[in-house]
């Protein structure tokens, strides 16, 4: 009996000891998780900026380490879009704070998103006034307390390779549809309507040519007809600008016309380093988002991530990669600010008129250049074969005018009164169908038309050349000044435009016009 009582004493005290022991022991923080979602890739199986993403993360819990003296670790998760959407529409999200590549992304889904006032958001408004930088949003506009936040900006730029290009660099988007034309089948342009970055471009073009340049009824028809030579001219289009990116290193073509947000990953992280960037006078910014998921109890650290990235030092980690959204902060080589003195931004506008007109303008664009792109290939190609003999005869010219006045027929019908009639017919622009058939329809049959006009002024030169009369129309002589092999000079016929227009723009502004003016025709 005294031995079994001895025995559970003993046995007590060991456990006693190993108790204290174990309360002594040295304590490990507890690490609190943080669930990072970023969204960047349009496509499955692309995973764009994961330097960038690494790099917030780590710094992050740096931050949080030395503010607040305790451990916590970003759990990172790269998705495409169509997985966002997809969870978006199931309802099984699982992230703390989202990082989103485009706003279209988190459209409808704002509820979702926890208002929140950011410990840097005073400081943010005082640096970017209002919130907004030249029409693009910082945070997100007309509410007291925010859902999202801009983390970086992006815009269509030129990626091109030095070594491929021949002449001069194009600084505005006039510029580039000249480019195109001499770099023909050089350069990969944008698939609008499936490239989720490049849906602002055809308001871009629009933009330069009526308030960049300051003339908005010129700005139409020629924005118009500088889209259709980009395009017509252009080696390809693409939905998958990071694949056409890999295209020009490879050498098959010299540029791509493509969003930023990929140019600066392929030649900061893929190491495709010798490939150059360009921005063109008329670029829109757009905002990239970034909000709070609604989870009870971890909405505190996500806060604190969302802050991290809007300061000053998470800000300087963004520019080392895209454009940053805080005037003040560095960026590093091949990065340009969107905040410095010569960023060719579009600085005036008519911000009615743009919540009007940006998806007309949009769809116009996609009817009748992106959703009959081998249709308009194919007239440009018969337009030029028919430039080379336009001035065999009277016939011969006046069918390649008919012929180039159809490939450029677009330049015809969208202006300004015409969006006001369709945006008030349709409903504010929601009952689109009937316009967007009547588009698409107009541009088969003038594409069509080019080709047969074409084909007829080849017909009738051969006709001359067969017969050896030598026949000149007056036409043909006032352009002799033109070779009979193909120049944007020769291919783009000059107007002189109306006396108010003439006004309306600077006479600096004129001078720099290049020689891609008015084409009209009609269909034949």
């Amino acid at each position: 009996m005294k031995v079994a009582l001895l025995a559970a004493v003993v046995l007590a005290l060991l456990v006693a000891t190993g108790l204290w022991t174990y309360a002594q022991r040295p304590q490990v923080p507890t690490v609190r998780h943080v669930r990072v979602l970023f969204v960047l890739s349009p496509e499955e199986g692309v995973v764009l900026h994961e330097d960038l993403a690494r790099e917030l993360a780590s710094g992050f819990e740096k931050w949080y380490s030395d503010n607040f003296g305790s451990k916590v670790k970003i759990e990172l998760v790269f998705e495409d879009f169509g997985q966002l959407e997809d969870e978006f529409a199931s309802g099984t999200l699982d992230f703390d704070v989202l990082l989103a590549g485009t706003l279209d992304l988190i459209k409808g889904y704002e509820d979702l998103f926890v208002p929140y006032n950011s410990t840097e958001k005073e400081e943010l408004l005082g640096l970017v006034p209002n919130g907004t930088y030249h029409n693009c949003p910082i945070v997100e506009p007309g509410v007291p307390t925010p859902r999202w936040y801009a983390w970086c900006l992006y815009a269509p730029c030129l990626l091109y390779d030095p070594g491929a290009v021949i002449g001069p660099l194009p600084s505005n988007w006039d510029e580039l549809a000249e480019f195109c034309l001499r770099l023909e089948n050089k350069v990969i342009v944008p698939d609008t309507t499936g490239e989720p970055y490049s849906k602002g471009i055809a308001v871009s073009i629009y933009a330069y040519e009526a308030w960049a340049l300051g003339n908005e009824s010129l700005g139409w028809t020629r924005a118009w007809n500088n889209s259709v030579f980009i395009w017509a001219s252009s080696g390809n289009m693409t939905r998958e600008p990071w694949v056409s990116v890999l295209e020009v290193v490879a050498g098959r073509y010299a540029a791509v016309m493509c969003p930023d947000i990929i140019a600066y990953h392929m030649v900061i992280e893929a190491g495709y380093s010798w490939l150059a960037i360009r921005y063109l006078n008329g670029t829109f910014l757009s905002p990239c988002p970034m909000a709070i998921r609604a989870r009870p109890g971890r909405t505190a650290l996500a806060k604190a991530f969302l802050d991290f990235v809007l300061s000053e030092e998470g800000q300087s980690i963004v520019a080392r990669y895209v454009m940053p959204v805080r005037p003040d902060v560095e960026t590093r080589e091949s990065v340009v600010s969107p905040f410095s003195p010569g960023f060719p931004v579009v600085k005036e506008f008519n911000q009615t008129f743009l919540d009007v007109a940006s998806g007309i303008i949009r769809s116009y664009h996609a009817c009748w250049l992106v959703k009959p792109y081998g249709l308009l290939k194919r007239a440009w190609w018969w337009v030029k074969k028919a430039n080379e003999t336009r001035l065999a005869n009277e016939n011969a010219t006046r069918y390649y005018r008919w012929a180039l006045g159809n490939l450029t027929r677009m330049a015809n019908y969208l202006n300004r009164t015409y969006v006001d009639r369709v945006y008030n017919q349709t409903g504010n622009w929601t009952d689109r169908t009937i316009f967007i058939r009547k588009w698409e329809d107009d541009a088969k049959k003038a594409y069509e038309a080019a080709i047969e006009c074409a084909m007829a002024s080849i017909e009738s030169a051969k006709k001359t050349a067969s017969t050896g009369t030598g026949e000149t129309s007056y036409m043909a002589r006032q352009e002799a000044g033109c070779t009979t092999g193909y120049s944007a000079r020769c291919l783009v016929l000059t107007g002189l435009p109306l006396a108010d227009d003439s006004r309306a723009a600077s006479h600096s502004d004129r001078a720099r016009r290049p020689s891609l003016p008015d084409t009209r025709g009609s269909l034949w």
